[in-house]
């Protein structure tokens, strides 16, 4: 699922994002693609005219209609729920309301694989976020309630919003290793979350690893790989316990 409602990103936009979703399409895997229910209020693509965009309300009401549509997913017979982009888009909130088939979001799917991996790492995200931004205490708090804080040491910025990455195709990834670098720097040894116009949508994982040398993980890989981890053992997707203790 987008984490928007249809019309909110321009179509060659949400095109590009459809067909990198559904690239992950296996003989085993079908992946259908959809948008949220309704419009609300958050943008994640681009620099809206309107700044208040991000605002916490509006950030939890995407959550709620996520959840709606996830909801609706499972009345429809599909097996999973995986929201495209770094809020995880309504994954906690349909859990909250009872749906019972797999779901991760791409964050969450990264931070308990940081978790496995046990190696100090770094995230990229598009542009800095002020005390306004409904989702600036998203990604600690998701790090704290995965047991990953302690591994994550740096936190990176592209510095360009991500509907002028395509025409700024080069100076994006120019900036990317700028962020490798400094996550280096910083004690990184993986590039553990990155927001996902940057990869997979602009950059595949092995183009920035083979740019940068920084292995990164690719957040729709982790959570297709974290929803199937769950049909394949047969185990409840209620057991995952978050926060951890």
């Amino acid at each position: 699922m987008l984490p928007a409602a249809r019309g909110v990103y321009s179509p060659e936009a949400a095109q590009q994002r459809i067909d990198t979703i559904k690239s992950y399409t296996t003989p085993s895997v079908q992946i259908d693609v959809d948008y949220l229910p309704e419009p609300s209020g958050f943008v994640p693509w681009g620099a809206p005219i309107d700044s208040n965009h991000r605002t916490a309300e509006n950030v939890q009401r995407s959550h709620q209609l996520g959840a709606r549509r996830a909801a609706q997913a499972e009345k429809e017979g599909y097996d999973a729920f995986c929201p495209f982009g770094g809020v995880d888009t309504g994954v906690a909130a349909a859990r909250e309301l009872g749906v019972k088939i797999p779901m991760s979001g791409p964050a969450e799917a990264c931070a308990l694989l940081c978790g496995m991996i046990g190696r100090p790492f770094a995230s990229c995200s598009y542009m800095p976020r002020d005390e306004r931004d409904g989702i600036k205490d998203h990604y600690r708090n998701l790090y704290q309630a995965a047991g990953v804080a302690h591994l994550h040491v740096a936190e990176t910025v592209i510095g360009i919003p991500n509907s002028e990455y395509p025409q700024r195709h080069d100076e994006v990834l120019a900036r990317y290793k700028l962020c490798a670098a400094q996550a280096r720097e910083q004690g990184a040894q993986l590039m553990g979350f990155l927001m996902g116009s940057i990869c997979p949508t602009e950059f595949s994982a092995r183009q920035l690893f083979e740019a940068t040398g920084l292995p990164c993980l690719d957040g729709i890989a982790a959570q297709i790989s974290m929803v199937e981890l769950w049909h394949r053992t047969g185990l409840p997707p209620a057991l995952l316990k978050l926060p951890r203790p």
